[in-house]
């Protein structure tokens, strides 16, 4: 704990000296603690990508059904279930593979240099060959590369907002120790933290740690945790694949039971047992979900999010609340002049005040700009920087002023003073400007006490909304020294980091989707709380709560409901930020997390998704996330809210279509064994009707537009099953009909003297056709379907004729005949099945009518 101990003392027990180390003790320093840079995480290579997609509950159950198959010498079923698989691990591992591509795309590749003293010269060195011990310097624009405790310091300033979420400069004090050995980071004054960035004054300093022991290494260390969350989608289709594996067990079983007491034969109850489980097991699902998903990650790829795994997207669909971090995420983490406050009236940024002001703003100024590409690129302290920006914004011309302008005299900021003051020579006339804190600025102006008194009250309330408030001064004067006095006071600056554009539409878009937004930041609660009162997320300062309350919350043991009335969390630690994710999950809620700093990774870790800044952002936040916005936006995850939404829609019509078709299967297996008639589909055939027509259409149905009003809805209930009422219902009506007219035919048939083979012919091609009809039955849950846009989808028509052609090519094809057991139908039997299938149609629309009366 170096920040509680003086320089001298924190150099005697690093065992150095402010003269540096030698080569040969530095060498020695990085045999033992290492090179000062973070491991890279652990990257999956692509046959391990191509491994991890068979982790799923429903492929091991197709695994087990290919065994089987093979074990009986059912080696075309067995072919067909592997190939299945395989078809859906390339599209999945192709797609995280790529996702994971774009996102080392987006790291810097640049080496990062710094100065130090070795061998008692001064050296630049690559930051990762720096040591503890070092001696290192510091000036404006340095990144910092390692954690440095002071040992003398001038008028230096960081901006650490990447490590606290403070967008404030901090101003840092090489003499300050101390006494508390539990002191928030952002106020440990004698320490130079990793990662931050120097934007004023210059220093120098020891460095007491490197890599992984660094504050931000500490943090990153979360990385290597297991603490993960799953996102819905996993959870959901785990449970799903469980229920799915119970429901073959039990049905298996039956027949088991009842084969038995009909002193069925053992061969014959295995074989129908088979046939059993491949009608219950969805075989197409695994691609058709993979699709679905693919097809969403490059619809949200083109909204400018990255997604570096497919089951994060329905995640983020099924988020109920995002946690946001608001330095950078919902602000631009640059700091600027919203207003200019006058003795007289409040103007907006953009509104001429007088040539005072200007003046003032410009002349007197420590920061640094330039003309590049006809924009104005700046560096510096950030608050020099807003009002350099502030000036040049109303007048560009204001750029030449420098140069007509002579400098007399200079008082550069001082901490102590809480002012600067500059003298310039401008059109043969002297002026004095000043600027610093109103109350400094006020006491050297010549007003009466009450106008100070009325002017601070001015000044109060502008601090209250969370400004940070930088008072001008100024006068005309022929002193060659920058007077102390006499000045007339021109007002302040209200400077605040605004608001990305468009945050706050994408903020009520959210609301409005029934998706809670908290805001949770390492800034000022008063400054949380403005920018969250402009965001309709908070609307009272009840709402906000900051670190030190939280840490109270915890020790008296409070409930965990108290927390959920909070809507910004302020001045919070990283370990905070965790702890206030996991409470939200604990209380119901799947979290969405957004963040751009290393402050965010344990928050971004743990949440259920991830969301971290493309540009912006640290490489390890990126690597925490499950979804990089590539425009650092916070619009764009409504855009993937949307896209995700859509996505879960999606699965939903595919399930829909492929579990009412395999209900109607079981239906029909189940009748043949109460009415004592042969199997009216063999495996293989099921297998053909499951894995090849309606693995055509499925497909296509995980390509479906987003239907109206996705926005509008209100977010699932994150313990909503997949097969809620709605799904159960349509899949019980829609697989009877189409199950039990199915048998009917098939009873029929035989009745009439037709052989079996031809039989399962003829319900075979009655089953591609339900199949047929029943995709577009699929494609809403709650619209009819005479009241969608057929043209949308233009592919789910191409899917229905190529499935249906695939099948009379395949009856017709000597090969497939003998594969499939089946043969030509008439055009007049073809017609009639037809005409029994697309009564599932009517069906279903009076199933739908029905279910909105109910």
């Amino acid at each position: 704990m170096f920040y509680t101990k003086t320089a001298e003392q924190s150099l005697k027990d690093l065992d150095c000296t402010s003269d540096g180390l030698s080569s040969s003790e530095a060498k020695q320093r990085i045999q033992h603690y290492g090179k000062n840079s973070l491991p890279d995480a652990k990257k999956r290579t692509l046959p391990i990508i191509l491994l991890e997609q068979f982790k799923s509950p429903i492929i091991y159950v197709l695994l087990i059904a290919a065994i089987v198959s093979f074990a009986i010498k059912e080696f075309t079923d067995a072919g067909f279930i592997l190939a299945v698989l395989l078809i859906n691990a390339i599209i999945g591992a192709y797609q995280e593979y790529t996702a994971g591509q774009k996102a080392d795309a987006l790291k810097k590749v640049l080496k990062t240099y710094v100065s130090v003293l070795r061998d008692s010269k001064h050296v630049k060195l690559l930051s990762e060959d720096v040591t503890v011990g070092d001696i290192v310097f510091f000036e404006s624009g340095v990144k910092v590369p390692t954690d440095v405790r002071l040992i003398d310091a001038i008028d230096l300033y960081l901006d650490e907002s990447l490590l606290t979420g403070e967008s404030i400069d901090v101003n840092k004090d090489a003499s300050y120790i101390s006494t508390d050995t539990n002191e928030p980071i952002g106020d440990r004054k004698n320490m130079l933290f990793a990662g931050s960035m120097v934007t004023k004054g210059r220093g120098t300093g020891v460095v007491t740690a490197v890599a992984n022991q660094t504050e931000v290494g500490k943090i990153a260390s979360f990385l290597a945790s297991d603490g993960t969350t799953k996102p819905p989608l996993v959870l959901r289709m785990e449970k799903f694949s469980l229920n799915i594996a119970k429901i073959i067990g039990v049905i298996v079983l039956l027949l088991v039971f009842m084969g038995i007491y009909q002193e069925v034969s053992l061969k014959e109850i295995f074989f129908l047992s088979v046939a059993m489980a491949v009608s219950t097991i969805p075989e197409g699902l695994p691609v058709a979900i993979t699709v679905a998903l693919s097809v969403a990650s490059s619809s949200m790829s083109k909204r400018n999010v990255i997604v570096r795994k497919l089951s994060a997207i329905e995640g983020l669909g099924s988020c109920t609340l995002i946690a946001s971090d608001k330095t950078g995420t919902m602000t631009q983490n640059r700091l600027s002049v919203e207003h200019f406050v006058a003795p007289d009236k409040a103007y907006k940024a953009n509104e001429f005040i007088n040539e005072e002001v200007l003046y003032c703003s410009i002349l007197c100024n420590e920061s640094n700009y330039e003309i590049v590409d006809d924009e104005f690129s700046f560096m510096g302290d950030q608050v020099d920087v807003a009002l350099a920006r502030y000036a040049l914004n109303i007048n560009k011309s204001l750029n030449e002023l420098k140069n007509r302008a002579t400098l007399i005299d200079i008082m550069p900021y001082e901490p102590q003073n809480k002012f600067s003051g500059v003298a310039y020579k401008i059109d043969a006339k002297t002026v004095h400007f000043i600027k610093g804190s109103p109350e400094i600025i006020l006491s050297k102006c010549d007003l009466r006490d009450e106008d100070k008194k009325s002017f601070n009250e001015q000044v109060d309330l502008w601090a209250a909304k969370g400004f940070r408030n930088i008072a001008l001064g100024y006068k005309v004067s022929d002193e060659k020294k920058i007077s102390k006095s006499g000045y007339t006071y021109l007002g302040f600056a209200a400077i605040i980091d605004p608001l990305r554009d468009g945050v706050a539409d994408a903020v009520t878009t959210a609301q409005n989707a029934g998706i809670g937004v908290i805001m949770v930041t390492g800034d000022h609660p008063n400054t949380a709380f403005y920018i969250a009162k402009e965001l309709n997320i908070a609307i009272d300062n009840d709402e906000v709560i900051d670190g030190l309350e939280i840490s109270r919350w915890q020790e008296r043991g409070a409930p965990k409901e108290e927390i959920a009335q909070k809507r910004v969390f302020a001045r919070v630690s990283p370990e905070q930020k965790q702890l206030i994710v996991k409470t939200f999950q604990e209380l119901g809620h799947f979290v969405a997390v957004t963040g751009d700093g290393v402050n965010d990774v344990p928050a971004l870790k743990f949440a259920n998704i991830g969301i971290s800044m493309g540009k912006s952002g640290t490489d390890v936040a990126r690597e925490s996330s499950d979804l990089i916005l590539s425009d650092d936006s916070f619009g764009s995850i409504v855009n993937g809210i949307e896209e995700g939404r859509v996505a879960y829609d999606n699965i939903r019509k595919v399930i829909h279509l492929l579990i009412s078709t395999g209900f109607a299967e079981i239906i029909l297996i189940v009748l043949s064994i109460i009415f004592f008639t042969p199997i009216p589909l063999l495996p293989v055939q099921l297998l053909w009707l499951n894995l090849v027509t309606n693995g055509i259409q499925d497909v296509a149905l995980g390509l479906e537009k987003a239907e109206p009003g996705v926005l509008k809805r209100k977010a699932r209930d994150p313990k909503e099953p997949i097969f809620n009422k709605i799904m159960i219902s349509r899949v019980v009506v829609g697989g009877l009909y189409m199950g039990i007219s199915a048998f009917a035919v098939f009873y029929t048939l035989l009745e009439f003297g037709y052989e079996e083979d031809n039989a399962r012919n003829l319900t075979l091609l009655l089953m591609v056709l339900f199949e047929n009809v029943h995709v577009f039955n699929s494609r809403s849950e709650n619209y009819s379907i005479f009241k969608i846009d057929h043209s949308k989808n233009r592919f789910l028509w191409i899917s229905v004729i190529f499935a249906q052609a695939i099948h009379i090519a395949s009856m017709h094809n000597p090969f497939m005949q003998s594969i499939l057991n089946i043969q030509p139908v008439s055009l007049k039997m073809w017609g009639t099945l037809l005409f029994v299938a697309i009564i599932l149609i009517v069906v279903m629309e009076i199933e739908r009518v029905l279910r909105a009366k109910l």
